[in-house]
């Protein structure tokens, strides 16, 4: 019992030790090398946004697909259906209900810009600060604090949550100006899944309208 005792001891140490020795050039390094390899990511998704003046909170559940870097699929299921597809030049997000899908540059589209970051590309854009440890979903996670490199980022400030066992970010919270705020959540993350090419541009369905989105 002594024994075990003390080999949990160590355990919790070793543990401790490990995260309060991180620097954020560590995490950086490691998520970059957990996906060094990887050319696709699937998960579930939960996009949550909440508005900074009237504090309405809406969620979105569905399942990511992603052609690593920058091409992807979201497929929304809950609480109704919306596709959002990006191809690394355009955009389009179909919402069945009203048949209309908007599209335009990605350019135009902050979130493209924002899921790229949340797969391992997020230095190029914020700068970081360690913010402490916190536990997404049951999973162990050092928190990030984030600051936009440029100050005319669509979201100045968030903060960042990556898995200390698998070095893939979990979660993102961004803030604008005017306090509104958008997350997104990931789980059950797979990588080097086999996807199809066809997935990443949108046929829009016969009566679809489509609206070209400008600045």
């Amino acid at each position: 019992m002594k024994l075990f005792r003390s080999a949990f001891l160590l355990l919790l140490v070793l543990t401790a030790s490990l995260t309060v020795a991180l620097t954020v050039d560590d995490v950086v390094a490691r998520v970059k090398a957990a996906y060094a390899d990887a050319d696709t990511l699937t998960c579930d998704l939960r996009r949550v946004t909440v508005s900074g003046l009237l504090g309405q909170r809406r969620v979105l559940l569905g399942v990511l697909r992603m052609d690593l870097p920058d091409r992807f699929r979201i497929e929304y299921h809950t609480p109704y259906e919306q596709i959002l597809v990006c191809d690394g030049e355009t955009y389009w997000l179909y919402t069945v209900k009203n048949g209309q899908c908007l599209y335009g540059p990605v350019a135009d589209f902050a979130e493209q810009t924002m899921l790229t970051d949340l797969v391992g590309y997020f230095e190029r854009d914020y700068a970081y600060e360690l913010d402490g440890e916190e536990e997404v979903n049951g999973v162990a996670t050092v928190r990030l604090r984030m600051t936009a490199r440029d100050p005319a980022e669509a979201y100045p400030a968030g903060r960042l949550w990556i898995d200390t066992e698998r070095w893939l970010p979990l979660q993102i919270e961004l803030v604008d100006e005017q306090g509104n705020e958008l997350s997104y959540r990931l789980s059950d993350i797979e990588l080097d899944i086999a996807l199809a090419d066809g997935q990443f541009t949108f046929e829009a369905p016969a009566g679809v309208e489509l609206l070209r989105m400008e600045r």
